[in-house]
Parts: C-alpha cells; sequence; structure tokens
C-alpha cells in the first residue's frame, strides 16, 4: 500500500507522526529496567532499589523508579576510557550498531490497521506501518540479524582475548537460534500466505490467533527470541564465573550504557514481533477493526475505565503501605508517609480527570458515517486516529506481557552451558521447527485439496 501522493495536511501529518512509533521501544527501556529490578525482587524476596530519590515531598523515591535516573546520569556522567590496545575506531562504532538496529527495526511493524478518510471527494489512506513492504517480515530478519555485528565488533575491537571469547560465543549462539527462529516461522507463512506483517495480523484478526493454529512454532520461536538477546539461562557471552564480562568487557560510560539500554529496547522489540505473529498484533479478540472504528467510544471508554480501576487499586495500596510502614521503625518514616500522602493526592487528582475523560468519550464522542464511496461508509478522521490509538495500546500491553516472560525466565531458570545452549538449537528446536513445518504444510496441503 502506498501513501502517496495525499491531498491533505491531516494525511501528511499522520504519515509523519508514524516516525514517533519508531521510538516507542526506545522509550519503555526506563520502564523495562524498572520492572527487571522489581521483577528480580519480587521472585528473590526481597525489596528492590528503594534509596535513590528527589528531595522533594520528603524525598520521592517512586518505589524504586528513580534509581534507574540515577544510573542514566551516573553512564553520562563517567568518563569514557579507551583501552591503548583497542582498535579506537571500531571500538567506538561497535556499541551504536545495536543501538541503530534497535531504532531501524520498529519500522516494519504494523502499529494499528490501515487508516482511511475522505477529504474534498479523495479517499486519503495511511498504513499502519513506516514501511509496508510484501516481505516485511524478511526486512525484519535483516535488520535484527544486524545487530550481531556490534557484538562480534566489539570484541574484537577491544583486542582482549576474554572480550573476543564473548563475542565468539554470541556469533555462534545467534547464528544456531536464527535457523530455528526463521524455520519456525515457515508455518505461519504457509497458513496465512503472506511475508507481510499486516497482511499476516488481519489474517489472524479475520479468523484465529497464531498461537492457536501454531503453537510448537510459537514456543520454538519464543525460546529462540530470548537466547537471540542473549538473556539468561543463554548469556553465554557474558560469563562472569569464566570470561570475566563477556564481549563488553572493556567499555564503560555511556558506550556500555549503548549496550545496557539496547538489550532493554531488543527485548521489546522482540516482545512486539511475538504479539504481531502468534497474538493478532493490534487485533483484540473478536473485535474486527470495522466494529472496533463504529464502536471506539465505548473502546476509549474502556480503556480509560480501565486507567482509572488501576489508580484507584494503587491508592488503596498506597494507604495500605501507609497504615503498616511506621511499624517498621524506619529512620526514614517521617520521609516516606509524606511521599505516600503527596502520591495519594496526585492519583486522586489523576483518577478523577480519567474518569472525565472517560466519560466524555462516552457521551460526547460519537462515531458516525460522513461520506460512502462505492458502497464504503468513512468515518471523521479523528475516529480513524483514535482507533489507530486504542490499537497500538492494545499492541504494546500484549508486547508487556511477553516482556514480563523474559523478566520471569532470567530470574527463575539457571544458567546453561555452552554445550547445552548448543544441544538444544541444533539437535532439538532445529528438528521440532522442521517436524512443525513439515505437518503443517501437510495438513495445509490436506485443507486445500479438500476444497
Amino acid at each position: 500500500m502506498s501513501d502517496f501522493p495525499h491531498h491533505s495536511l491531516l494525511a501528511w501529518a499522520v504519515s509523519l507522526g508514524r516516525f514517533a512509533l519508531v521510538f516507542i521501544p526506545l522509550m519503555t527501556i526506563v520502564v523495562m529496567i524498572f520492572l527487571e529490578r522489581k521483577g528480580a525482587s519480587l521472585i528473590q524476596d526481597r525489596l528492590g532499589p528503594n534509596r535513590s530519590a528527589i528531595p522533594i515531598f520528603g524525598g520521592l523515591r517512586l518505589f524504586g523508579f528513580v534509581h534507574n535516573f540515577t544510573d542514566g546520569i551516573k553512564l553520562f556522567t563517567k568518563e569514557t576510557f579507551i583501552p591503548s590496545y583497542a582498535h579506537k575506531f571500531w571500538y567506538a562504532i561497535a556499541p551504536g550498531i545495536g543501538f541503530l538496529v534497535a531504532m531501524l527495526t520498529p519500522s516494519v511493524i504494523p502499529w494499528f490497521a490501515p487508516l482511511a478518510w475522505t477529504a474534498g471527494g479523495e479517499i486519503e489512506r495511511v498504513s499502519g506501518t513506516l514501511i509496508d513492504s510484501d516481505t516485511g517480515i524478511l526486512l525484519m530478519f535483516a535488520l535484527s540479524s544486524l545487530s550481531v555485528y556490534g557484538t562480534v565488533m566489539a570484541s574484537w575491537a577491544s583486542n582482549s582475548k576474554y572480550a573476543l571469547l564473548g563475542g565468539m560465543r554470541a556469533t555462534a549462539m545467534m547464528i544456531s537460534y536464527e535457523v530455528s527462529m526463521g524455520l519456525s516461522l515457515m508455518g505461519i507463512f504457509l497458513i496465512t500466505g503472506s511475508f507481510n506483517l499486516q497482511h499476516i495480523v488481519a489474517w489472524q484478526e479475520t479468523h484465529v490467533w497464531g498461537i492457536v493454529v501454531q503453537p510448537v512454532a510459537f514456543v520454538v520461536f519464543l525460546v529462540s527470541m530470548i537466547a537471540e538477546t542473549g538473556r539468561a539461562p543463554f548469556d553465554v557471552a557474558e560469563g562472569e564465573s569464566e570470561i570475566v564480562a563477556g564481549y563488553h568487557l572493556e567499555y564503560s560510560a555511556m558506550r556500555f550504557g549503548l549496550y545496557y539500554m539496547g538489550e532493554y529496547a531488543h527485548i521489546m522489540i522482540a516482545s512486539i514481533i511475538i504479539a504481531t505473529l502468534f497474538l493478532g498484533g493490534y487485533s483484540i479478540p473478536f473485535v474486527s477493526t470495522d466494529c472496533l472504528r463504529a464502536h471506539v467510544n465505548v473502546a476509549l471508554f474502556l480503556v480509560l475505565a480501565g486507567a482509572a480501576l488501576a489508580l484507584i487499586a494503587f491508592q488503596i495500596k498506597l494507604r495500605h503501605w501507609k497504615s503498616i510502614y511506621p511499624s517498621f521503625n524506619a529512620t526514614d518514616t517521617k520521609a516516606r508517609l509524606t511521599e505516600y500522602s503527596f502520591l495519594q493526592v496526585t492519583t486522586g487528582l489523576a483518577t478523577l480527570g480519567v474518569i472525565g475523560l472517560a466519560a466524555v468519550a462516552l457521551i460526547a464522542l460519537h462515531p458516525s458515517v460522513l461520506s460512502t464511496v462505492d458502497g464504503v461508509g468513512y468515518f471523521a478522521p479523528w475516529v480513524t486516529l483514535a482507533t489507530a490509538g486504542v490499537q497500538v495500546a492494545v499492541l504494546i500491553a500484549k508486547a508487556f506481557l511477553f516482556c514480563w516472560i523474559w523478566i520471569w525466565v532470567r530470574w527463575t531458570l539457571p544458567r546453561f552451558r555452552y554445550d547445552q545452549i548448543m544441544s538444544l538449537g541444533w539437535k532439538i528446536l532445529l528438528n521440532v521447527a522442521l517436524v512443525n513445518l513439515v505437518v503443517t504444510a501437510l495438513i495445509a496441503k490436506l485443507i486445500v485439496g479438500g476444497r
């Protein structure tokens, strides 16, 4: 689908606005780090980060969220150290490769259904993805595979034997699991008949989610994606007990920070890809895009009502914490009670604001067909834009579900040995993916032949 030519300023603005969606994985890095630390503390039955604070209203800790900003300030202000024996040019650009890939990959993800409205008697369309390609999934794999170059380049340019060993491990693991990852998706392509991610999501919307028709492929793809991101239990590239710190051993300050943030960006991107391929992407179960568009005011009301309920639940929890904290006899009791009181007031005001917006969405906003062209009704532009906003929120919510799986797996399963990882990739997942592909092809042939 081509977005050009456009005939109105709105169409141009929407097309340019899609560029902001590319930065969503980067904007969620702070949230991901917070979830990682709190998830780890929950699983390990400890408090987690809770001391860094903003010196107002008794010292706002925001339950450890402020700790992320202190880490950022530390990385930005630390001195950058370059080893004298390193290959300086390649050493300097290596951290930016993974971060660049994290910015390019979201450009092929369908964030919402294609938009269409009429202006001046003509139909204007905007695709839900920045790069709408018939080979979108192949382009996505081509872009994501470039991240391994950042790892290899960093390990070689550091001119350290420990970093080089980490880079070799990471390269071997990524190549191994990319084979299983690609084969696991062939069944989805056979069923949907397209490599276009927008078409794959549209097929799931009108039929059934990919996880239902390809459950084995979902498991193989999920495990392969966890391995691709280099997270535990697949973190052999960073074996502290064997190779000190792996491929980024010689990096410090913000160059190390780019690797650190790139890891969480890749987790978010991988989660969005899994949600797109197996959980219907931006689609809502049993609700088509046309139905959502026709009742977008109800959808907005439900989204805002859910946000209001979450804020109310948070206030109840605040009241509970405020009542039990004095019993701890902590030295910062006064500061914490002041913070809880401040948060109660702010979340209370936010709850009232959200409830007001929900009421306005349900009562004042009424989607109606403005014009009909060739028997197809077109809504006002605000209806299509609101529908796109709801679908983006749905996709991000599904992605965060998988982000939690990443965190849960890291802090639950023990770290695998290198030989175990290679054995899992080549002897188990590859064979499972091949068998799944053959079975899917036979079933697809029988169904098509029987029609």
